[in-house]
């Protein structure tokens, strides 16, 4: 029992001891290009040269005029049996034409709402001035004008009608009205024509005996009108500016052999210290864990040899401590 705890123990420091120069090496390990991006914002190379004798790798990267060079990753890396550190850093400026594609909306007034006065109110072509940047002509797309009504106006108008009224007794206006209505309106009396319908003679004299009143009624008759229209239409086109585009940088690694760098192990330790103390702990673990192992193997081994070990009383000595494992019988004799 006691020797199952004390391996037990002794296994459980040897893990701990491990866990711990692990972390550590990991803790003191340098950043490379193979590490996650997302740890140091890593930009992406557009390009990257490597030279036949594999002494230098370039990575090229553009970016807008707004983007912080410091961005650009310049830790080392190894590739193959070459170990690679940033040696230098070219930065070129790129000036180039810009163009984007624009569509301005114009607006205009009309009193009428035909396509040749609007066509004479928006010329084909008109000047982009909207950004002093870019510079351009946009086409006007006909397809888009759009009229819309502007407002109203109201207007009155004389109006009058005629009305007939026959078969009257007399030439008189009191069997005339004087209003009537009509789609509804009040229209006024305002002028009445007399019309004998009949006439007979007696004692030579003609003398009428019917009348037909032709009345003419009026007013004002109001209507509405448009009073102008609003055109809209769109001007498409693509605006060109000249300027700096990009920046391009090239950031050149210079490569070395590892075998070289393994020439150097003192200086691979100083950079690393975390590394080299993991490995003295990883040593002086395995020198401990052998001690204890012969120590618990001998133990065992004692342990079970005298657990085999027989007890007997040898003729003429009759001694409880005298053993006798194999070999010749004691003095006196014995037998086994």
């Amino acid at each position: 029992m006691r020797k199952a705890i004390l391996m037990a123990i002794t296994l459980c420091v040897a893990v701990s001891l491990i866990s711990g120069t692990a972390l550590a090496a990991e803790s003191n390990r340098p950043v490379t290009d193979t590490d996650s991006p997302d740890s140091y914002s890593e930009l992406l190379p557009v390009d990257m040269i490597q030279y036949p004798d594999r002494l230098e790798i370039r990575k090229i990267y553009e970016l807008s005029p707004g983007v912080d060079p410091g961005r650009l990753p310049r830790g080392g890396f190894e590739r193959g049996d070459y170990a690679y550190t940033c040696s230098d850093i070219l930065r070129e400026v790129v000036i180039g034409e810009e163009s984007k594609t624009v569509t301005v909306t114009e607006t205009a007034e009309s009193k009428k709402n035909d396509m040749d006065t609007i066509l004479g109110l928006f010329p084909q072509y008109r000047e982009y001035g909207a950004d002093e940047d870019f510079a351009g002509a946009l086409l006007l797309n006909t397809a888009t004008i759009k009229s819309e009504v502007s407002g109203y106006g109201n207007s009155s108008t004389p109006y009058t009608v005629s009305r007939n009224y026959p078969n009257l007794s007399d030439a008189d206006t009191q069997y005339i009205p004087k209003s009537i209505e009509d789609n509804g309106k009040t229209l006024l009396l305002q002028d009445v024509q007399w019309r004998t319908d009949n006439t007979y003679n007696a004692d030579d004299y003609e003398i009428g005996d019917r009348y037909t009143a032709i009345v003419t009624y009026g007013g004002t008759k109001t209507s509405s009108y448009v009073k102008g229209y609003t055109i809209t239409a769109d001007y498409s086109g693509e605006v060109y500016r000249k300027g700096v585009t990009l920046i391009r940088y090239t950031v050149i690694f210079t490569g070395t052999e590892n075998l070289a760098l393994a020439q150097e192990p003192e200086a691979e330790s100083r950079s690393n210290p975390g590394a080299s103390a993991g490995a003295g702990w990883i040593s002086i673990l395995i020198s401990t864990l052998a001690l204890l192992g012969s120590g618990a193997g001998v133990t065992y081994i004692a342990l079970k040899t005298r657990k085999e070990t027989s007890h007997e009383t040898i003729s003429g000595y009759d001694h409880p401590d005298l053993y006798v494992d194999g070999g010749d019988p004691g003095p006196g004799g014995g037998e086994f």
